[in-house]
């Protein structure tokens, strides 16, 4: 399915009816890098294929109820540095702590955006293409890697992989479109900072070769709401 939505708002508020309303019930044996299979808070409702696009994001910030861990995740990811954990899960820290191990996470955004160094790291890397090449669509941030693959088959004692695939930027009638693909998506807890995020990073690689934002478009093969976890009182189903 695909729909055109003005602002986030709309989105939000129509995108968590069609799950609602047209979702089915999985409940997956893990969640990120935890067992979950035999707890039913774990359940959830799911849309499969999920693609949208947002005419105008000026209003995500009103729309979100984590800014400030946005703003501080955000300047940890185009850092350069290949930071793990990093200090912005702690705003969040009952949200992360569960991820951690020994101190760090399976993987972070910062680091894997960092990768290429010390030539270039992958923002870098995008902004350059960009310059030289307006036109181009090999402009792709990766966040999903080969190195993920095997981790996914691990059932004994689970690694997180990350939700999201890549971003792709496209130049088209003198703006910058994303293209942001997520294998996954939590529509409560991590929904509307995943497309903050998302648009912040166009915002800052359009900014870098100077040219306003145009779409942002996104597709996520499972979106989902879960029956219990993270949004208490919210029972949908």
């Amino acid at each position: 399915m695909s729909r055109i939505f003005e602002n986030l708002k709309e989105a939000i508020s129509e995108i968590e009816r069609d799950i609602i309303e047209m979702g089915i019930k999985v409940h997956t044996a893990t969640m990120q890098n935890l067992v979950v299979k035999d707890n039913d808070d774990y359940s959830t409702l799911e849309v499969q294929n999920y693609s949208f696009t947002i005419l105008d994001t000026s209003d995500k910030d009103i729309m979100n109820d984590d800014l400030e861990w946005c703003n501080a995740e955000f300047k940890e990811r185009v850092s350069g540095e290949q930071m793990n954990p990093g200090y912005a899960w702690k705003i969040r820290e009952s949200t992360w702590t569960p991820f951690l191990r020994e101190g760090k996470m399976d993987y972070t955004y910062a680091a894997r955006f960092a990768k290429g160094k010390p030539s270039f790291t992958q923002i870098e890397a995008v902004i350059k293409i960009l310059k030289e090449d307006p036109d181009s669509r090999q402009a792709i941030i990766h966040m999903h890697m080969l190195e993920d693959v095997n981790k996914a088959t691990n059932m004994v004692n689970p690694i997180r992989v990350p939700c999201s695939m890549y971003y792709q930027f496209m130049i088209r009638r003198g703006k910058l479109d994303v293209i942001y693909n997520m294998r996954s998506s939590d529509f409560y807890m991590h929904f509307k900072n995943d497309i903050w995020l998302a648009d912040e990073l166009r915002k800052y690689i359009a900014k870098a070769i100077n040219i306003p934002c145009g779409l942002f478009h996104m597709n996520v093969g499972s979106l989902h709401i879960y029956k219990n976890y993270g949004h208490a009182g919210k029972h949908v189903f």
